[in-house]
Protein backbone atom coordinates (compact mmCIF):
# COMPACT_ATOMS: atom_id res chain seq x y z
CA UNK A 1 0.00 0.00 0.00
CA UNK A 2 1.50 3.37 -0.72
CA UNK A 3 2.31 5.15 2.11
CA UNK A 4 0.72 8.69 3.43
CA UNK A 5 2.53 11.40 3.40
CA UNK A 6 3.76 12.58 6.58
CA UNK A 7 2.23 15.28 8.66
CA UNK A 8 4.08 18.51 9.70
CA UNK A 9 3.33 21.89 10.93
CA UNK A 10 5.44 24.15 13.19
CA UNK A 11 5.03 22.80 16.38
CA UNK A 12 4.16 19.28 16.16
CA UNK A 13 5.02 16.90 18.09
CA UNK A 14 5.80 13.31 17.19
CA UNK A 15 6.87 10.08 19.11
CA UNK A 16 10.15 8.92 16.88
CA UNK A 17 11.38 5.35 16.73
CA UNK A 18 14.29 4.19 14.58
CA UNK A 19 15.47 0.85 15.03
CA UNK A 20 18.38 -1.21 13.92
CA UNK A 21 18.51 -3.65 10.76
CA UNK A 22 17.25 -6.76 11.20
CA UNK A 23 17.42 -6.38 14.98
CA UNK A 24 21.14 -5.58 15.18
CA UNK A 25 22.31 -3.16 17.45
CA UNK A 26 23.07 -0.20 16.94
CA UNK A 27 24.86 0.64 20.06
CA UNK A 28 28.18 -1.94 20.92
CA UNK A 29 30.15 0.71 23.42
CA UNK A 30 30.35 4.03 25.31
CA UNK A 31 31.35 5.72 21.79
CA UNK A 32 28.70 5.01 20.22
CA UNK A 33 26.19 6.39 22.46
CA UNK A 34 28.07 9.12 23.08
CA UNK A 35 28.37 10.23 19.32
CA UNK A 36 24.63 9.71 19.12
CA UNK A 37 24.22 11.92 21.60
CA UNK A 38 26.34 14.47 20.47
CA UNK A 39 24.36 14.31 16.80
CA UNK A 40 21.27 14.85 18.44
CA UNK A 41 22.84 17.61 19.79
CA UNK A 42 24.23 19.26 16.70
CA UNK A 43 21.16 18.33 15.22
CA UNK A 44 18.94 20.59 17.74
CA UNK A 45 22.11 23.53 17.37
CA UNK A 46 21.52 23.20 13.15
CA UNK A 47 17.46 22.85 13.04
CA UNK A 48 15.75 24.41 15.58
CA UNK A 49 13.87 21.47 16.80
CA UNK A 50 13.29 20.40 20.03
CA UNK A 51 13.80 17.23 22.07
CA UNK A 52 11.59 16.26 25.05
CA UNK A 53 12.67 12.86 25.68
CA UNK A 54 15.01 10.56 24.38
CA UNK A 55 15.92 6.65 24.92
CA UNK A 56 19.27 4.86 23.53
CA UNK A 57 18.60 1.07 23.68
CA UNK A 58 20.85 -1.61 22.17
CA UNK A 59 18.91 -1.88 19.55
CA UNK A 60 16.62 1.21 19.03
CA UNK A 61 16.45 4.81 19.29
CA UNK A 62 13.09 6.58 20.47
CA UNK A 63 12.72 10.18 20.49
CA UNK A 64 10.29 12.91 21.23
CA UNK A 65 10.59 15.71 18.70
CA UNK A 66 8.84 18.93 18.15
CA UNK A 67 9.58 20.50 15.38
CA UNK A 68 9.61 24.32 13.89
CA UNK A 69 10.55 24.66 10.27
CA UNK A 70 12.40 22.01 9.47
CA UNK A 71 10.40 18.65 8.94
CA UNK A 72 11.02 15.59 10.92
CA UNK A 73 11.85 13.58 7.73
CA UNK A 74 15.34 16.17 7.09
CA UNK A 75 16.13 15.96 11.07
CA UNK A 76 16.03 11.68 11.33
CA UNK A 77 17.40 11.56 7.27
CA UNK A 78 20.45 13.67 9.11
CA UNK A 79 20.79 12.15 12.02
CA UNK A 80 20.69 8.49 10.56
CA UNK A 81 23.07 8.96 7.60
CA UNK A 82 25.36 10.39 9.46
CA UNK A 83 25.09 7.75 12.70
CA UNK A 84 25.25 5.17 10.32
CA UNK A 85 28.84 6.59 8.65
CA UNK A 86 30.37 6.93 12.14
CA UNK A 87 29.22 3.80 13.37
CA UNK A 88 30.47 1.80 10.07
CA UNK A 89 33.78 3.56 10.32
CA UNK A 90 34.16 2.89 14.12
CA UNK A 91 33.60 -0.86 13.82
CA UNK A 92 35.59 -0.70 10.49
CA UNK A 93 32.11 -2.31 8.76
CA UNK A 94 29.99 -1.88 5.82
CA UNK A 95 26.20 -1.96 4.97
CA UNK A 96 22.87 -0.77 6.12
CA UNK A 97 22.50 -0.06 9.77
CA UNK A 98 18.82 0.99 10.61
CA UNK A 99 15.89 -0.74 9.26
CA UNK A 100 14.16 1.39 6.51
CA UNK A 101 12.73 4.71 7.62
CA UNK A 102 12.08 5.62 10.52
CA UNK A 103 8.66 5.63 12.35
CA UNK A 104 7.00 8.38 13.49
CA UNK A 105 3.44 9.12 14.93
CA UNK A 106 2.21 12.41 15.82
CA UNK A 107 0.55 13.34 19.13
CA UNK A 108 -1.41 15.47 21.02
CA UNK A 109 0.76 16.27 23.98
CA UNK A 110 -1.93 17.38 26.29
CA UNK A 111 -3.14 13.86 26.61
CA UNK A 112 0.00 11.68 25.45
CA UNK A 113 3.21 13.93 26.21
CA UNK A 114 3.72 13.05 29.96
CA UNK A 115 2.65 9.30 30.11
CA UNK A 116 5.29 8.98 26.42
CA UNK A 117 8.03 10.62 28.37
CA UNK A 118 7.27 7.70 30.76
CA UNK A 119 7.35 4.98 28.54
CA UNK A 120 10.97 6.05 27.21
CA UNK A 121 12.97 6.34 30.72
CA UNK A 122 10.87 2.83 31.56
CA UNK A 123 11.64 1.13 28.27
CA UNK A 124 15.55 0.10 30.01
CA UNK A 125 13.48 -1.33 32.65
CA UNK A 126 10.64 -2.99 30.35
CA UNK A 127 13.07 -4.19 28.19
CA UNK A 128 15.05 -6.40 30.80
CA UNK A 129 18.44 -4.10 30.21
CA UNK A 130 18.23 -2.41 33.95
CA UNK A 131 15.91 -2.78 37.12
CA UNK A 132 16.09 1.11 37.73
CA UNK A 133 15.42 4.11 35.43
CA UNK A 134 17.62 6.02 37.08
CA UNK A 135 20.78 3.89 36.59
CA UNK A 136 20.00 3.88 32.92
CA UNK A 137 22.48 6.26 31.67
CA UNK A 138 21.37 6.68 28.12
CA UNK A 139 18.15 7.90 28.41
CA UNK A 140 16.89 11.83 29.75
CA UNK A 141 15.30 10.32 32.58
CA UNK A 142 18.25 11.61 34.91
CA UNK A 143 18.12 15.19 33.48
CA UNK A 144 14.43 15.54 34.48
CA UNK A 145 15.18 14.07 38.26
CA UNK A 146 18.44 16.72 38.42
CA UNK A 147 21.04 13.89 38.41
CA UNK A 148 22.37 15.88 35.26
CA UNK A 149 22.52 18.26 33.04
CA UNK A 150 21.65 18.13 29.40
CA UNK A 151 21.54 21.87 27.72
CA UNK A 152 19.67 20.86 24.58
CA UNK A 153 16.86 19.03 26.23
CA UNK A 154 14.01 20.69 26.33
CA UNK A 155 12.16 20.19 29.85
CA UNK A 156 9.54 23.00 30.30
CA UNK A 157 6.52 21.36 28.42
CA UNK A 158 6.68 18.22 29.97
CA UNK A 159 6.89 20.24 33.31
CA UNK A 160 3.93 21.89 32.85
CA UNK A 161 2.14 18.87 33.29
CA UNK A 162 3.05 18.21 36.80
CA UNK A 163 1.67 20.05 39.26
CA UNK A 164 4.47 21.19 41.21
CA UNK A 165 7.70 23.33 40.55
CA UNK A 166 11.51 23.44 41.83
CA UNK A 167 12.72 20.26 43.61
CA UNK A 168 8.98 19.10 44.08
CA UNK A 169 8.35 18.74 40.48
CA UNK A 170 11.96 16.62 40.32
CA UNK A 171 10.23 14.32 43.06
CA UNK A 172 7.29 14.07 41.74
CA UNK A 173 7.98 13.33 38.07
CA UNK A 174 10.65 10.89 39.31
CA UNK A 175 7.81 9.20 41.30
CA UNK A 176 5.12 9.39 38.36
CA UNK A 177 7.77 7.48 36.43
CA UNK A 178 8.37 5.30 39.43
CA UNK A 179 4.51 4.29 39.54
CA UNK A 180 4.72 3.24 35.79
CA UNK A 181 6.74 -0.11 37.08
CA UNK A 182 3.72 -1.20 39.09
CA UNK A 183 0.79 -1.13 35.76
CA UNK A 184 1.42 -1.81 31.98
CA UNK A 185 1.06 1.74 29.95
CA UNK A 186 -2.33 2.33 29.41
CA UNK A 187 -1.87 3.61 25.69
CA UNK A 188 0.09 1.77 22.98
CA UNK A 189 2.37 4.30 21.64
CA UNK A 190 3.73 2.12 18.19
CA UNK A 191 0.75 3.12 16.78
CA UNK A 192 -1.68 6.42 16.12
CA UNK A 193 -5.27 6.73 16.46
CA UNK A 194 -8.32 4.51 14.63
CA UNK A 195 -9.18 8.47 13.01
CA UNK A 196 -6.22 8.58 11.28
CA UNK A 197 -3.02 5.74 11.96
CA UNK A 198 -0.27 8.88 11.62
CA UNK A 199 -1.95 10.40 14.82
CA UNK A 200 -2.47 9.66 18.16
CA UNK A 201 -5.14 11.53 19.75
CA UNK A 202 -9.09 11.63 19.49
CA UNK A 203 -11.02 12.75 16.34
CA UNK A 204 -10.67 16.37 16.71
CA UNK A 205 -7.14 16.87 16.98
CA UNK A 206 -6.50 14.18 13.79
CA UNK A 207 -8.59 16.87 12.03
CA UNK A 208 -7.16 20.08 13.42
CA UNK A 209 -3.42 18.38 12.85
CA UNK A 210 -4.32 17.78 9.09
CA UNK A 211 -5.62 21.06 8.80
CA UNK A 212 -2.60 22.75 10.27
CA UNK A 213 -0.84 20.29 7.81
CA UNK A 214 -2.46 21.39 4.68
CA UNK A 215 -3.50 17.11 4.21
CA UNK A 216 -7.06 16.63 2.91
CA UNK A 217 -8.80 15.71 5.45
CA UNK A 218 -10.54 11.93 5.41
CA UNK A 219 -14.18 10.91 3.99
CA UNK A 220 -16.56 10.54 6.85
CA UNK A 221 -18.24 7.35 6.50
CA UNK A 222 -19.75 5.48 9.08
CA UNK A 223 -17.42 1.81 9.43
CA UNK A 224 -20.32 -0.39 10.77
CA UNK A 225 -22.30 0.85 7.86
CA UNK A 226 -19.93 0.62 5.85
CA UNK A 227 -19.85 -2.96 6.25
CA UNK A 228 -23.09 -3.80 5.90
CA UNK A 229 -23.07 -1.77 2.30
CA UNK A 230 -20.14 -4.23 0.96
CA UNK A 231 -22.26 -7.65 2.82
CA UNK A 232 -25.42 -6.33 1.45
CA UNK A 233 -23.18 -5.88 -2.46
CA UNK A 234 -22.15 -9.70 -1.82
CA UNK A 235 -24.69 -11.53 -0.11
CA UNK A 236 -22.89 -12.74 2.33
CA UNK A 237 -23.21 -12.58 6.69
CA UNK A 238 -20.05 -11.05 8.95
CA UNK A 239 -19.99 -14.46 10.30
CA UNK A 240 -19.45 -15.99 6.60
CA UNK A 241 -16.68 -12.99 5.82
CA UNK A 242 -14.97 -13.52 9.16
CA UNK A 243 -14.61 -17.69 8.82
CA UNK A 244 -11.79 -19.69 7.87
CA UNK A 245 -11.32 -20.83 4.38
CA UNK A 246 -10.91 -19.67 0.79
CA UNK A 247 -14.29 -18.65 -0.52
CA UNK A 248 -13.30 -16.22 -3.64
CA UNK A 249 -16.91 -14.76 -2.96
CA UNK A 250 -15.17 -13.72 0.71
CA UNK A 251 -11.99 -12.86 0.22
CA UNK A 252 -12.68 -10.40 -2.67
CA UNK A 253 -15.57 -8.87 -0.49
CA UNK A 254 -12.89 -8.61 2.08
CA UNK A 255 -10.70 -7.08 -0.04
CA UNK A 256 -13.18 -4.70 -1.77
CA UNK A 257 -13.96 -3.61 2.23
CA UNK A 258 -10.23 -2.73 3.02
CA UNK A 259 -10.09 -0.97 0.36
CA UNK A 260 -12.89 1.63 1.18
CA UNK A 261 -11.57 1.29 4.86
CA UNK A 262 -8.84 2.59 3.54
CA UNK A 263 -9.64 5.33 1.17
CA UNK A 264 -12.28 6.26 3.39
CA UNK A 265 -10.14 6.25 6.41
CA UNK A 266 -13.23 4.99 8.27
CA UNK A 267 -11.21 2.13 9.87
CA UNK A 268 -7.66 0.69 10.03
CA UNK A 269 -6.49 -2.34 8.56
CA UNK A 270 -5.65 -3.29 11.94
CA UNK A 271 -9.01 -2.70 13.28
CA UNK A 272 -10.53 -4.56 10.51
CA UNK A 273 -8.27 -7.49 10.63
CA UNK A 274 -9.10 -8.13 14.22
CA UNK A 275 -12.62 -7.73 13.15
CA UNK A 276 -12.59 -10.04 10.76
CA UNK A 277 -10.23 -12.52 12.20
CA UNK A 278 -7.31 -11.88 9.59
CA UNK A 279 -3.94 -10.36 9.75
CA UNK A 280 -2.61 -7.22 8.21
CA UNK A 281 -0.32 -8.88 5.67
CA UNK A 282 -2.47 -10.86 4.35
CA UNK A 283 -5.60 -7.91 4.00
CA UNK A 284 -3.02 -5.62 2.45
CA UNK A 285 -2.17 -8.39 -0.49
CA UNK A 286 -5.51 -8.99 -1.15
CA UNK A 287 -5.93 -5.25 -1.26
CA UNK A 288 -2.99 -4.88 -3.60
CA UNK A 289 -4.48 -7.74 -5.67
CA UNK A 290 -7.60 -6.87 -6.26
CA UNK A 291 -6.37 -3.14 -7.20
CA UNK A 292 -4.21 -4.54 -10.02
CA UNK A 293 -6.74 -6.56 -11.18
CA UNK A 294 -8.76 -3.90 -11.05
CA UNK A 295 -6.54 -2.18 -13.98
CA UNK A 296 -7.30 -4.88 -16.03
CA UNK A 297 -10.84 -5.79 -15.39
CA UNK A 298 -13.39 -2.90 -15.83
CA UNK A 299 -16.29 -5.11 -13.86
CA UNK A 300 -13.81 -4.83 -10.88
CA UNK A 301 -13.56 -0.96 -11.76
CA UNK A 302 -17.52 -0.05 -12.41
CA UNK A 303 -17.83 -2.67 -8.56
CA UNK A 304 -15.67 -1.02 -6.55
CA UNK A 305 -16.90 3.14 -8.52
CA UNK A 306 -20.88 1.59 -7.70
CA UNK A 307 -19.99 0.88 -3.81
CA UNK A 308 -17.74 3.75 -3.12
CA UNK A 309 -20.95 6.06 -4.57
CA UNK A 310 -23.29 4.72 -2.58
CA UNK A 311 -20.87 5.01 0.79
CA UNK A 312 -20.24 8.39 0.52
CA UNK A 313 -24.03 8.95 0.19
CA UNK A 314 -24.69 6.99 3.64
Amino acid sequence: MARKPRLHFPGAIYHVRLRGNGAQKIFTDVADYTRLLLLLQEGVEKFGHQIHSYVLLPTEIRLVVEVDEVPLARIMQQLGFRYTRWFNDHHQQQGHLFQGRYKAILIDPELYLLPLVRDLHLAPVNGAIESDPMRYPWSSHRAFCGREKVLWLTQTLVFAHIEETGIRALMRFHAYVNEGLAKPAEVNFQRGGEYDPRVLGDKDYARGALKLARQTRPLEVDSERLLALVLADFNLTEEELAAVGKSRQCSQARAFLGWLCLETACMTLTALGKRLRRDVSSLSSAIRRLQLAAKKDPGLTERYRKLRKKALKL
